[in-house]
């Protein structure tokens, strides 16, 4: 507390000097002045109402003058129930755990809290905010900053760790242990930011320094950038979770995306795109084309090395390192990388493509050599894709009496060898099947093939697909049309219409049965997909703390994921989260996986008209349907119809849904 209280004098002399100069100058300063034109108020007159006693309240008469003021009758209108606040999302949202309460649940004035807190305090590994003193003294971001500096600086061996351990006891109403350790390099950024170096890496001109690796420029690409959902920044999968591909297979992460595009025989013979053509190098014959093996259907070229040794000669950094990240895409087209160099650099230095080639035969890691790549033989590949499946068949489905289980969080694996247990594969651990995002190579056995359905049935559980739960993915199945899209007029794939976001027409009105409900606004067919239900992705012990709050105000939006997450719709969630719960529902809940994670879809389990509340089987246990479910639709029905007209007041049953 020593540095504490040295830090906190200087911050008050900083205050008593530059706050005082900063508020007398600002004193100084006149307000604008602003004439307004006042426009006097004229009352309008009215004609007086005609004597109709059906229509005219007689209030007071005093001698020859009569008040009177029309009658309205206003039509009974029943209130509508509890609101609270929530954010609308079509799509999940990862959240962290909370391990401070930020506040005390309301649960009304005549109930005793004192146990429910109690059990709260014990619930959250840090309490609840405002429960605890620390020191009684205040400190703001400055002191916090200076204090932690001074003692870094006497405890040089120290871990900060440690020293914010020691800060969140004395000051824990600041912020948990957690955000103090995250947000000390922000307030080095704030308050000193001499102290950090920060190296140029271009000029005046916008031009690189020097020949950066690909790696170094990228880094912030490479790890804001989601290779699942092809955006930077996820809101889904933050940088905790996975980078979405084996961490040790950069190349695969690299060209995952066009690898079913190379899979498409292409006819056309590559021309070259001027005289200065990479294409128009002297082409010699390699005596490995002699070989009767599959090697014949590659062109292997040579150049004339000593005759361009100063070909390198010429390149400036900012060159050299735009050509690097130009080949990290896994572009081997040198045409389309002559277009894109001479776009960002120097306009009086443009490279031919033949240079380019040149250059990228000199700067390769082995050799002058270069390879141009082929399409693959069409009878390989399909015999590789039948092959695949069938070894699926024979060593997955088999082992399993053909279930498969997606209970895990799905992790891309990366590890040396065969996916199995003694390797350390995830996925073997959990009991996941391989997605095309792990490390992996396609000949693993616990890779999942995907379909080989024709276009359109992939709707029954003779697609492997729909069997096992999962989303048609248009990288893995190649026969079913699920890379099409309606406007093409071919017949598309069933089975994408979570990842496409194909959902119904849905209003919110109050329900029949309790709170707010869910209804259709157009006709569905059976089994039609409804909506996906979407909300916050939280871990299972984030749920366990959130819903002894759920349960105690008898409100929960949370819906199992996995074995390790859980859906939370209570503060951020979509339309169908106002559906209500039903022994008789007319939809059902199934989790499926979509594209390596999964997500909870909800299908019409019959045909629902326009205008019917939707019902699901929220799967509760006997106490929960007790405490959450008291009524049926039916039974509620009938009560009302015994009653006549009667009103009757509404449980907070299922939950008191809110908008």
């Amino acid at each position: 507390m020593d540095e504490y209280w040295k830090v906190r004098k200087q911050y008050e002399r900083k205050i008593a000097v530059q706050g005082l100069k900063s508020f007398e100058s600002s004193r100084k300063i006149s307000p604008q002045t602003v004439n307004f034109n006042f426009v006097p108020l004229q009352i309008p007159e009215y004609n007086q109402v005609k004597d109709n006693q059906s229509t005219i309240l007689r209030r007071a008469e005093t001698g020859s003058v009569v008040n009177k003021c029309p009658v309205i009758p206003l039509e009974h209108v029943e209130s509508t129930p509890p609101m609270q606040y929530w954010t609308h999302t079509e799509a999940n949202v990862i959240a962290e755990d909370e391990y401070t309460l930020s506040h005390i649940p309301f649960l009304g004035d005549s109930v005793d809290d004192t146990s429910f807190c109690l059990d709260l305090m014990k619930t959250f590994p840090e309490g609840i905010h405002g429960t605890k003193d620390g020191c009684g003294e205040y400190i703001n971001d400055f002191i916090l900053y200076y204090t932690v500096k001074a003692v870094k600086a006497r405890l040089k061996d120290t871990d900060l760790k440690f020293i914010f351990k020691y800060v969140y006891q004395c000051f824990p109403n600041k912020a948990s242990k957690h955000e103090l350790l995250t947000m000390y390099p922000d307030l080095q950024q704030r308050f000193e930011p001499e102290t950090i170096t920060r190296q140029e890496f271009t000029n005046e001109e916008g031009e690189l320094v020097a020949n950066f690796s690909s790696n170094r420029l990228l880094n912030s690409y490479e790890v804001l950038l989601c290779h699942k959902c092809f955006a930077y920044d996820c809101i889904m999968h933050n940088a905790t979770i996975a980078d979405g591909y084996g961490g040790g297979n950069r190349t695969r992460k690299r060209n995952a995306f066009s690898e079913r595009n190379k899979s498409k025989k292409n006819t056309e013979v590559p021309r070259p795109c001027s005289l200065q053509c990479y294409m128009s190098v002297e082409r010699v014959k390699s005596p490995l084309s002699n070989q009767k093996d599959n090697t014949s259907k590659r062109n292997n070229l040579y150049i004339d090395v000593k005759g361009n040794e100063n070909s390198k000669n010429g390149w400036t950094p900012h060159e050299e390192s735009i050509f690097a990240i130009l080949r990290k895409t896994g572009e081997d087209d040198f045409c389309k990388i002559t277009k894109m160099l001479n776009v960002c650099t120097n306009l009086s230095n443009k490279k031919t493509c033949i240079e380019i080639y040149d250059y990228a035969a000199r700067a390769g890691p082995l050799s002058p050599r270069l390879e141009l790549a082929t399409s693959p033989i069409k009878n390989s590949k399909y015999r590789k894709n039948r092959d695949s499946h069938r070894t699926f068949r024979a060593m997955k489905w088999a082992n399993t009496n053909g279930k498969v289980e997606n209970g895990g969080m799905f992790k891309p694996c990366q590890h040396k060898g065969d996916c199995r247990e003694e390797h350390g594969c995830y996925c073997i651990r959990v009991n996941n099947l391989c997605t095309k995002y792990c490390g992996c190579s396609d000949e693993c056995e616990n890779r999942f093939p995907g379909c080989r359905c024709a276009p359109g049935n992939c709707r029954t559980k003779q697609c492997q697909c729909y069997y096992a739960s999962w989303e048609c993915d248009p990288d893995v199945c190649t026969s079913c049309n699920c890379d099409k899209l309606s406007s093409s007029g071919e017949p598309i794939c069933k089975n994408v219409s979570i990842q496409r976001g194909l959902q119904k027409r849905l209003i919110v009105a109050p329900s029949q049965v309790a709170g707010w409900g869910c209804f259709a606004n157009e006709d569905i067919e059976k089994n039609d997909f409804v909506s996906e239900y979407c909300g916050e992705v939280i871990s299972q012990a984030e749920s366990e703390r959130r819903g002894k709050i759920y349960d105690r105000i008898k409100c929960s939006y949370l819906f199992g994921l996995n074995d390790e997450q859980v859906v939370d719709a209570t503060r951020v969630g979509n339309v169908i989260r106002f559906a209500n719960h039903s022994k008789n529902p007319n939809c059902r809940a199934r989790v499926v996986v979509v594209n390596g994670d999964h997500k909870i879809g909800i299908f019409a389990q019959q045909s629902i008209k326009c205008g019917e509340e939707l019902f699901f089987d929220y799967a509760y246990n006997k106490i929960q349907q007790v405490e959450f479910v008291p009524k049926e639709l039916k039974s509620i029905v009938k009560h009302r119809e015994r009653q006549a007209g009667r009103s009757v007041g509404r449980h907070s049953a299922i939950r008191e849904d809110s908008i």
